[in-house]
C-alpha cells in the first residue's frame, strides 16, 4: 500500500508527523500552530528532559534542496535547542547514505539512524493494520492512497462513474476539510439524501465530490447519474440489497426542462423519498441556488414534498476567514507558481485583502494560483492580476476566452454549451464539422482546425473529455462557469446562436433553450424566431430521417407560435400518419396534438406505439393519454392494449416503491416451536390485503376518471410480488441492517488543530 504524501501541503504533513511520533513512542505529542518553528515542529517529554520532532516536507526539491537546506539552517537551531532526542522526518525518499549524512549532521542529538523517517519508513508505519486510524484521521492522505484509489474504481458501476471517480480523486490535493464538509457529512448519515447548494464558484460541487469519495472508499458502489433519474430507478431495483452512494451533480442545471415541463420531478422526489428511507443507499445533489429557486417555485411536486427542507440542504454561503485561508494557502502550496509570484501575495501579507476579500471565491482562488494562466503575466503585475478577478469575477473567462484561444477552440465551447454542457464526441465531431463547412472560422495563418488539432487545444483549458463505460468518449466544459461566461456573452448574438444550433441539431440543444426559456434567459420573441430558422433549415431531413423527437421538442418551445403553425400542422399530418414512430418525448407529443385537436384528425393511433413501448411511463405520461383517447374519442384500437401494458408496468413499479411505506407490526402473531423458541409470522391474506388496498391507493391518485377506461387487472399486477420476501424484508427492517458505528474521524478530521485559528500562523514562512 502506497500513501502519497506529496498530496499534502507542509502543514498537514507535520500534523501526521506528529500523529506518527506520537503512535510510535506512545507518547502525548505536543503540535504548535504553523508559522516559524525555531527548528520545533512537535514536542514530548522524556522525564523532565525535551524531545523535539522536526519535519521538511520536501517532496518538490528532493534530497539536494533538504542536505542543504539542513546544513545551511537546522543544524545551528538544534544545538541552541540542546535537545534530549531529536527525531528527523521527511517526505523525502531516503537512501542508506542519505541518512548516515542527516545523523552525522545532527549528532548527538539524534541517538539512532532509526529516529530519521524517509518517505519508504513513513510508508510501512502507515501501511501497519494497528496504524490505520493515523491514516483514516489525515482525510486527504486516506482519501489518496493506492488502496483506497483501487476500492473507489472498483466501486464504479457504469457508464461514466469510473472517469467520474478518477477526475474526483485527482483534484483532492487541494481539498480542504471545512466546517460545510462537517456538516454535510453529518445531514448525509442522518438522512441518506443531502442537496448541496449555493451560488457558481463556491464549492458545491467540490463537497460533493469529497462526500462521495468517503461512502465509495467504505465499499458504497457509485452511480453518476448522467442522463436522468430512470437510470437510477432502473439500477435501485437491480441492486437492491447492495450499497450504492447515487451521485447529480447540478441535478437541474441546463436540464431543468427535462425535470419540470417534462413533468420528471415526481420522479426526483419518489426517488429522493425512497432513498431516505432505505439505509444502503445515500444520494448526493448539488444545485445553483437560483436554479433551484426557480425549479421550486415551477415544480408543484417539489413544494408539496418541501424538498428542501432543513435536514436535506445545505447551504453554502460564507466560508469562515479560517477555511478561506487554509483554501488559498493549499491552493499556493500545490499551484506550481514561482516564488517570485508567490512572493506578490506574501508581501505587505496581501494574502489577507484576499481572504477578507467580498468575491472571494474558491473557483477564483483556483484561477488566480493556475500557473497555466498567468504565462503572459509579469511578476510585478500579478498582484494586479489577482486584484483585477477578485474586483470583476464575471470576467474571470473572458481574456482568456476571448483573446488567448482561437475561433475553433470557441466554436467546440459553443457547441458543448449549447447542448446542455455535455456531448458525445461523434456528434462534437459532427456539429463542428457542419459549422466548419457552413459559417465562417477566422484562421490563424496556417493553423490546423481538423477537429482532432482542435479539441487537443481545447481539452483541459475549456473542455473536459471523458471515456464511458462502452469505450466512447463524452465532453463537458472545464468548468461550469465558463457555461455562465458563454450564456452572459453571447446569447444575445442571435446570428451566433443560430448558427450553432443549426450546426448541432440535438434533442439536447432544443432541451437547453428550453432551460434558458424557463429561466427566462430568453424572450418569447427570440424563441420564436429560433423555432422558423431551425423548422425552415431541418424538417425535410428530420422528416426523412424519421427523428421525431427533435420535431416534438422543437414544436413544444412555443406550440402556440403564429410564425409556425402551419409548419406544426403540417408535421403533426405527417407523423399521424406513421404506421410506428419511435421516440422518448411522448407527453410532448400528447400535449401538441390535444392542443391541436381541432384541426387534426386521427384514425389510426399506431403512430403511438413506438413512443408507448419505448418508455416507461410516469403518472403524467398516462394522464396525458388518458386526456388524449378521451378527446379523439379512442375507444377499439390496438393502442389500447399497449397502454394498458405500459399503465401495468407503472403500477408495479410504483407498488414496488411504497411496499416498504406499509405498516404490518400490528399484525404480528408469535407462537412457539418445540424447543420453546418464539416463531414470529404475518398472515399472508394480511399482506395481501395491504398491497390491494396501496394499489387502490396509488390508482386513486389520477386526477382523471378515465383510468376507469383502462382494463387494470389486480391478480396480475400482485402476481409480481412475492409475500414471504415482503414479509422477510419488514422484520429485517425492525432490526438494525446496517452498522452505522463506523470510525466517523475520515470525515470529521480536520487537518489542522482546532486552536489554529491564527490565519497569519498559517502563511508564515519558516
Amino acid at each position: 500500500m502506497e500513501y502519497f504524501l506529496s498530496k499534502l501541503n507542509d502543514r498537514e504533513f507535520e500534523s501526521l508527523a506528529g500523529d506518527i511520533i506520537s503512535k510510535h513512542l506512545n507518547l502525548n505529542v505536543e503540535k504548535f500552530k504553523a508559522g516559524k518553528d525555531g527548528g520545533v515542529d512537535g514536542r514530548f517529554w522524556i522525564g523532565k528532559k525535551e524531545g523535539i520532532i522536526q519535519c521538511k516536507h520536501f517532496s518538490k526539491t528532493g534530497y539536494q534542496g533538504l542536505i542543504s537546506k539542513l546544513k545551511k539552517e537546522e543544524v545551528n537551531k538544534v544545538k541552541k535547542l540542546n535537545p534530549k532526542r531529536y527525531l528527523f522526518l521527511t517526505s523525502v525518499p531516503l537512501s542508506r547514505i542519505n541518512k548516515k549524512e542527516i545523523f552525522s549532521l545532527f549528532f548527538p542529538f539524534i541517538k539512532y539512524e532509526t529516529d530519521i523517517w524517509g518517505e519508504d519508513d513513513i510508508n510501512s508505519f502507515l501501511s501497519n493494520k494497528e496504524n490505520q486510524a493515523i491514516v483514516e484521521k489525515n482525510y486527504k492522505l486516506w482519501i489518496t492512497s493506492t488502496h483506497i484509489l483501487e476500492i473507489l474504481i472498483n466501486n464504479a458501476i457504469k457508464g461514466r462513474s469510473e472517469s467520474t471517480i478518477r477526475e474526483m480523486e485527482a483534484h483532492n490535493e487541494k481539498y480542504v476539510v471545512t466546517e460545510n464538509h462537517l456538516k454535510g457529512f453529518e445531514i448525509l448519515k442522518e438522512n441518506n439524501v443531502i442537496i448541496i447548494t449555493g451560488d457558481p464558484g463556491i464549492g458545491k460541487t467540490t463537497l460533493a465530490n469529497n462526500l462521495a469519495l468517503y461512502y465509495v472508499a467504505n465499499e458504497f458502489e457509485f452511480c453518476d447519474i448522467e442522463e436522468s433519474i430512470s437510470e437510477a430507478e432502473d439500477l435501485l431495483r437491480e441492486r437492491e440489497k447492495k450499497k450504492i452512494i447515487f451521485y447529480c451533480d447540478d441535478f437541474l442545471g441546463s436540464n431543468m426542462y427535462d425535470a419540470i415541463s417534462n413533468k420528471r420531478d415526481s420522479h426526483i422526489v419518489k426517488f429522493i423519498n425512497r432513498i431516505k428511507r432505505d439505509n444502503s443507499k445515500k444520494f448526493i445533489l448539488t444545485s445553483r441556488t437560483n436554479i433551484l429557486t426557480k425549479a421550486i417555485s415551477l415544480s408543484h411536486q417539489f413544494q408539496n414534498n418541501n424538498i428542501t427542507e432543513d435536514e436535506l440542504l445545505i447551504t453554502i454561503k460564507n466560508l469562515s476567514e479560517l477555511d478561506k485561508a487554509k483554501i488559498l494557502y493549499n491552493h499556493i502550496y500545490h499551484s506550481n507558481l514561482d516564488n517570485i509570484y508567490i512572493d506578490q501575495i506574501y508581501k505587505e501579507k496581501r494574502y489577507k485583502k484576499i481572504i477578507k476579500h467580498r468575491n472571494y471565491n474558491p473557483r477564483i482562488i483556483e484561477f488566480i494560483t493556475d500557473n497555466r494562466r498567468i504565462y503572459e503575466v509579469k511578476p510585478e503585475q500579478y498582484w494586479d492580476y489577482i486584484t483585477d478577478k477578485l474586483e470583476n469575477p464575471e470576467e474571470i473567462w473572458s481574456c482568456f476566452f476571448q483573446n488567448q484561444v482561437d475561433d475553433s477552440v470557441r466554436v467546440l465551447s459553443f457547441l458543448t454549451v449549447f447542448n446542455g454542457s455535455t456531448i458525445p464526441e461523434d456528434e462534437l465531431r459532427r456539429s463542428y464539422t457542419n459549422f466548419k463547412n457552413n459559417f465562417r472560422i477566422n484562421l490563424v495563418d496556417h493553423t490546423d482546425i481538423s477537429f482532432n488539432a482542435v479539441r487537443k487545444l481545447a481539452i483541459k483549458s475549456l473542455l473536459n473529455r471523458s471515456k464511458t463505460w462502452n469505450n466512447n468518449y463524452i465532453y463537458s466544459l472545464f468548468n461550469p462557469s465558463i457555461g455562465d461566461f458563454i450564456i452572459n456573452s453571447y446569447l444575445e448574438d442571435v446570428d451566433l446562436v443560430i448558427s450553432i444550433l443549426k450546426s448541432l441539431g440535438t434533442n439536447s440543444s432544443i432541451n437547453f433553450l428550453n432551460s434558458l426559456k424557463l429561466n427566462k434567459r430568453i424572450s418569447s420573441e427570440t424563441i420564436q424566431q429560433f423555432q422558423l430558422e431551425l423548422f425552415n433549415y431541418f424538417y425535410e431531413a428530420k422528416i426523412v430521417n424519421e427523428e421525431w423527437d427533435y420535431l416534438i421538442l422543437l414544436s413544444y418551445l412555443d406550440f402556440l407560435n403564429p410564425k409556425i403553425a402551419d409548419k406544426i400542422d403540417l408535421f403533426l399530418k405527417s407523423i399521424t400518419k406513421q404506421k410506428e414512430s419511435t421516440g422518448n418525448s411522448l407527453y410532448e407529443l400528447l400535449t401538441i396534438l390535444v392542443e391541436f385537436f381541432e384541426v387534426i384528425e386521427i384514425k389510426d393511433c399506431s403512430f403511438l406505439s413506438g413512443f408507448v413501448k419505448n418508455i416507461a411511463l410516469n403518472k403524467e405520461d398516462i394522464e396525458k393519454l388518458l386526456e388524449f383517447l378521451n378527446i379523439f374519442n379512442i375507444e377499439d384500437d390496438p393502442i389500447i392494449s399497449i397502454i394498458e401494458e405500459g399503465v401495468s408496468t407503472y403500477l408495479i413499479d410504483a407498488l414496488r416503491d411504497d411496499v416498504s411505506s406499509i405498516s404490518l407490526e400490528s399484525y404480528i402473531s408469535q407462537s412457539y416451536d418445540e424447543d420453546g423458541d418464539v416463531d414470529y409470522e404475518i398472515d399472508s391474506s394480511v399482506i395481501e390485503s395491504e398491497l390491494e388496498s396501496l394499489l387502490d391507493s396509488i390508482i386513486s391518485d389520477f386526477e382523471d376518471e378515465s383510468i376507469n377506461c383502462i382494463d387494470i387487472v389486480y391478480s396480475d399486477i400482485l402476481a409480481n410480488f412475492d409475500i414471504q420476501k415482503i414479509e422477510e424484508d419488514f422484520f429485517s427492517s425492525l432490526g438494525d441492517q446496517y452498522d452505522d458505528d463506523d470510525d466517523d474521524d475520515i470525515g470529521r478530521a480536520s487537518s489542522y488543530s482546532n486552536k489554529d485559528n491564527d490565519i497569519e500562523a498559517i502563511f508564515e514562512r519558516s
